[in-house]
């Protein structure tokens, strides 16, 4: 699993070998070597990042203390000079092996061309569109990122299609915008090939932004229980990817789709549970059509996510807490959110998925999950305690059962953790 504990973990099982014999201590130093070649906090690059970033900022004052006085020439020389400049010294530092300076010199060139843009607009007194200049700071930056290799020119590019895509959002009432895809295909393949944390989340991340625009903005201004149902599924999409990406050793693009996925599943979840609890919010809700696109692709990836996983005691757990989560909005649709038996079956439900959630992390050794479920088990107390179900007495049973059933699996628990933990037998 590619977790954040995972170093100290190997290196404690690597001692442990070398002390029985299993692995020589050339071959541990071996493995040490290689997963440090692998990544670790690289200090040279990302001082080299951040003094970029302040020479972009200082000529970025210089210019706008003396920009009044500047000829236009002068003005659009010194952008120039600027672009010139940087990108020359990124490709010398790339020919030099200097993988580090070249990005923190090629991201410095595309800020100054973001400014470039903003600035040569307001000179010009260009037509105001402010998502097609994005659009332009994209496609430069895509270029950066493609001919460079630039990490930093890829995030920048990727901020800007989501600037240019949330532009034409608003401009259109909350219309779905398709061009995204025009300008985000191409900074998803450069992503792709990038082993840059920062570059995958930022991929992701614009990702969801888009699907997360599709309801439109009637949608958010109602934000009625399609809007929550849909939010779920799509939560439950990316979870369910980022988890298949861990099990099999897939992609670390996919492998950051799920701490977003988390983080839409424990907020939507927690929305749910406040609403129905609430008096004047627990009402039916009403499917819309983007429910069914949305469970279309969530459950025939979690179908896949539980026949093809490899790790059953990371999989079988989150599957059934991904489960659980897709029955949350059936409760509400099927209008028993009124009565009391539709309170009690949300709040177990919750609960449930909080806990399996917990297991899936210990089991698989995802720190990221056992926090998330114990998040979301914590909040979800704290919510219960605040608004009841029914009566004192009803949230008293409600408790003490939860509790009593929590004391029997925890007496079990060891039998069933060695029955998962059993070593398949070795085939002849």
């Amino acid at each position: 699993m590619l977790t954040g504990s995972y170093r100290k973990r190997l290196d404690a099982d690597l001692i442990r070998w070398v002390g029985e014999g299993l692995v020589s201590a050339e071959s541990a130093a071996t493995i040490r070597r290689s997963l440090a070649q692998e990544g670790g906090f690289r200090l040279p690059a990302l001082l080299g990042l951040f003094g970029g970033l302040l020479i972009a900022a200082s000529v970025s004052a210089f210019v706008a203390a003396n920009w009044e006085e500047m000829p236009r020439l002068v003005k659009l020389g010194l952008i120039l000079f600027g672009l010139a400049g940087s990108f020359a010294v990124a490709a010398r530092l790339e020919s030099r092996g200097s993988t580090g300076g070249a990005d923190a010199a090629a991201t410095c060139g595309t800020l100054i061309f973001t400014a470039g843009v903003a600035l040569v607009g307001q000179m010009y007194h260009l037509p105001t569109d402010w998502p097609g200049g994005a659009l332009l700071i994209a496609i430069g930056a895509l270029v950066a990122a493609f001919l460079l290799r630039s990490n930093g020119a890829l995030v920048v590019a990727l901020v800007a299609i989501c600037a240019w895509a949330g532009g034409r959002w608003f401009e259109g009432d909350g219309q779905v915008h398709f061009g995204f895809w025009l300008a985000f295909l191409p900074a998803l393949w450069l992503a792709w090939t990038r082993q840059n944390r920062l570059v995958h989340h930022a991929a992701v991340l614009a990702a969801l932004l888009w699907f997360a625009s599709l309801p439109g903005s009637s949608s958010f201004i109602l934000f009625d229980y399609g809007l929550l149902a849909y939010g779920l599924a799509l939560s439950v999409l990316f979870v369910t990817l980022g988890a298949f990406a861990l099990d099999r050793g897939g992609p670390g693009l996919l492998t950051a789709c799920l701490p977003w996925g988390l983080i839409g599943l424990l907020v939507t979840l927690n929305v749910e549970l406040v609403r129905i609890l609430d008096a004047h919010e627990a009402r039916p809700g009403t499917a819309i059509s983007l429910n069914y696109f949305a469970y279309a692709l969530a459950v025939p990836a979690l179908t896949g996510l539980a026949l093809l996983g490899r790790e059953r005691r990371f999989v079988w757990p989150l599957s059934l807490a991904l489960l659980l989560s897709l029955m949350v909005p059936v409760v509400f649709w099927s209008g028993s959110v009124v009565a009391l038996l539709g309170k009690i079956a949300i709040a177990t439900l919750i609960l449930v998925i909080a806990i399996a959630l917990v297991l899936a992390g210990a089991g698989g050794g995802v720190r990221r999950l056992t926090i998330a479920g114990s998040g979301l088990f914590a909040v979800a107390v704290l919510i219960l305690l605040w608004q009841t179900i029914g009566t004192l007495l009803d949230q008293s049973l409600f408790f003490l059962a939860a509790g009593a059933i929590l004391i029997g699996l925890a007496s079990g628990a060891r039998r069933l953790l060695a029955k998962f933990a059993k070593p398949t037998e070795a085939s002849p």
